[in-house]
C-alpha cells in the first residue's frame, strides 16, 4: 500500500485523491479474496491431518488388536498348562488303586490321560486286544498315543499288575477327569489352528523355512516372537521335546532332543546319522528367521524362502555319498640317461662297490650239473657257490680280468723280472763262493732272488709236477726240495739217531759203562764267508 502511494504521489490533487480512493476500494477487496483462500487453505490442511490421525490410529488400533490377541492366546496357553499340571496330577491319584505302575511308565500328561481314557472299563491283562481299537472315550487307538516300546512295555506291565478294580465313585472320578483332560486338549488344538492362520502375516520367513504346523508350535510354545528371539539357537531343538518319555532309553547316540524342529517337513528325507547336523544348521537359520520377522522386515518372506533352499542342499550334501576320487596315473618315466660324473674318482667309487668275479662265479649255474654248497644245509642257512670250485670238469670259462683296472707296478718296483746292475741275472747259479747278500740266503733254501726257473739258462717252466689228493695241482722246485730233505736227513741223524737215552746199549760198548759214546762231531766246512775275495 505504501509502494502504491509512492507511485501516485506525483499527480495532480485532485487525481490523485481520486485515484487513492480506488486504490483502497481494491486494497480491501485483495485482503478478503486473501483472508478467504487462507481459511480455505487451512481447512484443507486441517481436513488431511485429521484423515492421517484417523488412519494412524485406525493402523495402530489394529496393530493393538493383534498384540491383544496374541497376548490373550499366549495367556490362554499358559492357564491352560498350569491347569493340565493340576489334573494329571489328580488323575495319577485317582486311576494308582487300578494301575499303580502306569505313572512310571508313561511320563507325559496328555498321553497317561488318553492312555487311562482307552483302558477305562476293559480288564488290563488283555491289553493287547484294545491296540488297533478306537472304541473308547478319546476316539483314537492306543498304537497311535503310545510307540512300539512303550507300548509293549505297557502291555507286559498290565497283565501283571497288582491293582484293583475301582468303585463306581473312583470310576466316575476318573472319567470326569480325563473329560477334562481332553478339553483342554482341544482347547490347545483350537489355539494353534488359529495362530496357524495368521502365521503368514505374524511370521512369514519363519513360516516360510520350517512350515505352518512347526513354526505355529514354536510361537505357542515360546508365547511369540519376542520370546522366539531371545532364546539361543542351540536350545531351539529341545522345545517340544518329551524328555520324560525317553526315560530308560539309550541316550549316547541319535538325536537326545526331539521336539517340534526334528518333526518339521525340512527332515522329512534327512537319514538319523546326519539328523544332529541338520538340527544345528536349521536351527541357527530358524534364529535368523525369527528376528527379522520380528523386526518387520521382509514381509512378503522371500528371505525365509532363501533359508529353507540354502538348508535344503546343505543337508542333501551332509547325506550324500562322498565323490570317488580318480586315481591319477603316474607319469611317464624320463628315458633320457641321467648325468652322471666321470673322471677317475667315479670310476674308483664304483669299483669300489663293484661286483667282484667271484660273486659273479658263484651267481652263474652251469647246466646238468649240481652245484656246491655251504651252510647247514636245511632253510636259509644254505648259500650255494655255483660256478665257484667246478675247475678241471670240462670246458672252463676263465674270469675275465679287466685289464684297465688290473693292478699294476710302479715303474721303481718291477717285481721278480727285475734284473740286478751290471744287467746280471742275480740267480744262485751264478753265486761264488765269495759273494753274499740275499743271493747266497736264497741260494740255500734253493730260491732265486729275482727271475723264473731254477737255472738263468733253463727255461722259467722248468719244474716237476705233482698231483696230491688234499692239495691239488701245485709246482714244486725240485732243488730246492732236495735240499730240504738232505738238512732233514742230517738233522734227524746227528741229533735223533745217536742219542743216549733212547737206545739200549750195545755189545761193543761195555767199557764205556753201559753206555754208547757219541761220535765226535764233524769238522766245520771251510765255506770261503768273510774271507777276501781276488780283484776281478
Amino acid at each position: 500500500m505504501a509502494g502504491l502511494q509512492a507511485q501516485f504521489a506525483g499527480l495532480p490533487t485532485g487525481a490523485s485523491e481520486a485515484h487513492l480512493a480506488d486504490l483502497r476500494d481494491l486494497e480491501e477487496d485483495f485482503a478478503g479474496d486473501m483472508e478467504d483462500d487462507m481459511e480455505g487453505d487451512l481447512a484443507d490442511d486441517l481436513a488431511d491431518d485429521l484423515a492421517d490421525d484417523l488412519a494412524n490410529d485406525a493402523s495402530n488400533m489394529d496393530e493393538d488388536t493383534d498384540e491383544n490377541e496374541q497376548q490373550t492366546e499366549y495367556e490362554r496357553t499358559v492357564a491352560l498348562a498350569d491347569k493340565l499340571v493340576g489334573l494329571h496330577k489328580s488323575l495319577k491319584d485317582h486311576y494308582a488303586p487300578r494301575f499303580p505302575e502306569l505313572a512310571g511308565l508313561v511320563k507325559d500328561p496328555m498321553q497317561y490321560a488318553k492312555t487311562v481314557g482307552i483302558l477305562l472299563g476293559h480288564p488290563l491283562h488283555d491289553i493287547k486286544s484294545l491296540t488297533d481299537s478306537s472304541d473308547n472315550m478319546t476316539g483314537v487307538t492306543l498304537r497311535s498315543v503310545l510307540r512300539g516300546a512303550d507300548l509293549m512295555v505297557v502291555t507286559v506291565t498290565g497283565s501283571t499288575t497288582h491293582g484293583r478294580d475301582l468303585s463306581e465313585t473312583e470310576l466316575n472320578n476318573v472319567t470326569r477327569i480325563t473329560q477334562k483332560i481332553l478339553e483342554i486338549d482341544a482347547e490347545r488344538i483350537k489355539i494353534t489352528q488359529q495362530i496357524k492362520s495368521r502365521m503368514f502375516e505374524t511370521a512369514p520367513n519363519l513360516t516360510a523355512l520350517v512350515g505352518v504346523d512347526t513354526a505355529a508350535q514354536l510361537l505357542n510354545a515360546t508365547g511369540g516372537l519376542e520370546e522366539l528371539i531371545r532364546k539361543p539357537a542351540g536350545n531351539l531343538s529341545a522345545i517340544g521335546a518329551n524328555h520324560a518319555g525317553e526315560t530308560g532309553f539309550a541316550t549316547n547316540h541319535g538325536v537326545r532332543a526331539k521336539g517340534y524342529i526334528y518333526d518339521s517337513p525340512i527332515f522329512e528325507n534327512v537319514p538319523e546319522d546326519v539328523m544332529k547336523q541338520g538340527l544345528r544348521i536349521v536351527c541357527a537359520k530358524i534364529a535368523l528367521s525369527a528376528r527379522v520377522d520380528f523386526a518387520k522386515e521382509r514381509p512378503d518372506g522371500s528371505f525365509g524362502e532363501g533359508l529353507h533352499d540354502e538348508c535344503t542342499n546343505k543337508l542333501q550334501k551332509l547325506h550324500q555319498a562322498p565323490e570317488k576320487k580318480n586315481k591319477k596315473a603316474l607319469p611317464a618315466p624320463d628315458e633320457k640317461p641321467s648325468a652322471k660324473r666321470g673322471g677317475e674318482r667315479a670310476r674308483k667309487a664304483k669299483e669300489a662297490t663293484a661286483m667282484t668275479d667271484m660273486r659273479k662265479a658263484q651267481n652263474r649255474v652251469a647246466f646238468n650239473q649240481q652245484e656246491s654248497e655251504v651252510g647247514y644245509g636245511v632253510g636259509p642257512g644254505t648259500v650255494g657257490l655255483g660256478m665257484l670250485g667246478q675247475e678241471n670238469q670240462g670246458n672252463i670259462r676263465t674270469t675275465q680280468v679287466n685289464k684297465s683296472t688290473a693292478a699294476k707296478l710302479s715303474k721303481n718296483n718291477k717285481g721278480w723280472n727285475a734284473t740286478a746292475s751290471g744287467n746280471r741275472n742275480a740267480s744262485l747259479d751264478d753265486f761264488t763262493p765269495g759273494a753274499s747278500g740275499i743271493a747266497s740266503v736264497l741260494q740255500a733254501r734253493g730260491l732265486r732272488d729275482s727271475g723264473f726257473g731254477t737255472q738263468p739258462d733253463a727255461a722259467g717252466t722248468a719244474s716237476s709236477v705233482t698231483f696230491a689228493p688234499a692239495q691239488g695241482l701245485s709246482l714244486v722246485d725240485p732243488k730246492a726240495q732236495a735240499e730240504l730233505k738232505r738238512k732233514r736227513e742230517a738233522e734227524e741223524n746227528r741229533y735223533f739217531n745217536d742219542g743216549v737215552f733212547t737206545q739200549a746199549p750195545s755189545e761193543g760198548s761195555s767199557g764205556a759203562g753201559g753206555f754208547k759214546v757219541p761220535a765226535l762231531p764233524n769238522k766245520r766246512a771251510n765255506t770261503g764267508e768273510g774271507a777276501k775275495q781276488p780283484p776281478q
